[in-house]
């Protein structure tokens, strides 16, 4: 097939999407890049870019070829030509390739938090083991023993944990920015309460700044929003990337203001603060067109949150004061009157709600993950907590190992994402009919898509992000439990 018959059936119409790995081969790809002449020879799993030149050569006038580098080294190839961009400018919105770039990128993300996940996870049990060997082989998690632990060595390991947070969210935020600046980002413009946002991302957020010695506190608040709640958690996520990468100690503040027709969002915190100068040419760059501005004046985090707020059609501000610290801010219309959005049922308690050490030993945990080294990882730390664990990696495979006639486990925690056509929020459910119980589950998902993140927030189950943090896990664990039944 010619170049100019592939790019008839589609291929130049939506553009042929690659991605390759940190070790620059070819890991995934679109429909249309199968469209591409040579393609069926070419197209394999670990391919080389030089090796894939045959695919671009001829091809039609118009047609270009781009290369976006991705964090740690790996990059997309794309191409564009004029169908893409008529159609773009006939007003017709993201075409079906869009889409499939869309679900690309989001697997291509899920995939690469994956290791993450399971560092991030290995990360708590080996500190679990440092406690516990501290403390005469006891299972504390927080030092409490016969013997402090290693201060060193827990230096080391909390080091560590800031490093594989700060991965995450360079990992997330390129994802997220490539996604944006293809036109791939649409928000689902809802009325949440703030409140569950706000508790979001505070418990994703509070074991990074323990870790770095600053004091987190958020202030609640009750009032609905018009905004995709999805897309504003990125957009205070990157406020806090920023924030820890500028703030070495003091105070961090989460709360809100009413400005008329509008709900402040604002994140403060003290520090170095801005000069006048530094301070208008920040805002300046806050007012850059997407892709636009100086990367040297804004950091990732903060570029991102720019795009989203742009998409969303909400405001960012920025104050600071010399010596006193900085705030950011976002402005979200508030809701109208009587807007009502169905309840998340999973909405997470107050962050404070469990104490870190809450005791979970004892319970019958299921772990439903088809990644085997974050079902390693999930099976170790639990496992170092004093949970029976019964691991398994889909549906038929856990109701095998929980044996005939089993004992319904006391929790199931599954992945969002399995293998095949079902989900976690189907295989829990399945899980809990099969035995004629009704079982608190949890979700855990690398997940970035908003889509996706909204179905898991309206299923009924908490939802926690991957890589997750070990405290975090362990607090939402000992929720579901409730401390009644672990007595009991």
């Amino acid at each position: 097939m010619t170049s100019e018959g592939a790019y008839r059936q589609g291929a130049g119409r939506h553009g042929a999407v690659l991605v390759f790995d940190t070790n620059d081969r070819l890991s995934a790809w679109n429909d249309e890049a199968e469209a591409l002449p040579s393609a069926a020879r070419l197209l394999v799993q670990g391919a080389l870019p030089e090796t894939l030149a045959p695919l671009f050569r001829g091809l039609p006038a118009g047609h270009t070829v781009t290369d976006w580098p991705l964090s740690g080294g790996g990059f997309v190839r794309r191409t564009a030509g004029e169908g893409a961009a008529g159609e773009a400018a006939a007003g017709n919105g993201p075409a079906a390739g869009a889409d499939l770039s869309g679900r690309l990128f989001a697997a291509a993300s899920h995939d690469l938090r994956q290791p993450l996940a399971a560092l991030s996870l290995l990360l708590g049990a080996l500190e679990g083991r440092l406690d516990g060997a501290a403390g005469g082989g006891g299972k504390s998690v927080s030092g409490r023993g016969n013997a402090p632990a290693d201060p060193a060595a827990r230096d080391l390991l909390s080091a560590m944990g800031n490093a594989v947070q700060s991965l995450r969210g360079m990992v997330d935020g390129h994802f997220d920015l490539v996604r944006l600046e293809a036109g791939l980002v649409q928000p689902d413009i809802g009325a949440p309460v703030v409140n569950g946002i706000l508790t979001r991302v505070a418990l994703d957020a509070a074991p990074r700044f323990d870790g770095r010695g600053l004091r987190f506190s958020v202030l609640p608040c009750s009032v609905r929003i018009a905004t995709d709640a999805s897309l504003l958690e990125r957009i205070l996520q990157g406020f806090i990337a920023n924030t820890l990468r500028h703030t070495e100690r003091g105070r961090v503040v989460l709360g809100c203001r009413r400005q008329g027709p509008d709900l402040r969002v604002e994140l403060w915190s003290t520090g170095r603060g801005l000069l006048p100068e530094q301070l208008r040419i920040l805002r300046e760059e806050l007012r850059c067109p997407d892709g636009a501005g100086d990367p040297s004046v804004i950091d990732l985090g903060l570029r991102l949150a720019c795009g989203l707020a742009r998409r969303l059609g909400h405001r960012l501000e920025v104050d600071s004061a010399p010596g006193r610290g900085t705030m950011l801010a976002v402005l979200v219309p508030r809701a109208a009157d009587g807007a009502e959005e169905p309840p998340a049922l999973a909405e997470p308690a107050a962050l404070n709600a469990t104490a870190p050490g809450e005791d979970v030993s004892r319970a019958r945990v299921l772990v439903i993950e088809d990644d085997p080294m974050v079902l390693d990882a999930l099976g170790a730390l639990l496992g170092q907590w004093g949970c029976a664990v019964v691991a398994a990696d889909s549906v038929d495979a856990a109701l095998e190992r929980l044996g005939p006639g089993p004992q319904p486990p006391d929790l199931v925690i599954s992945d969002l994402r399995l293998k095949g056509a079902m989900n976690g929020i189907v295989a829990i459910r399945q899980i809990g009919k099969a035995l004629d119980a009704t079982l608190p589950g949890l979700i855990l998902t690398g997940d970035t898509d908003p889509m996706r993140l909204r179905e898991a927030r309206l299923s009924g189950y908490p939802l926690l992000h991957k890589p997750v943090a070990p405290m975090a896990l362990r607090g939402a664990v000992a929720r579901l439990l409730g401390r009644e039944r672990l007595k009991s």
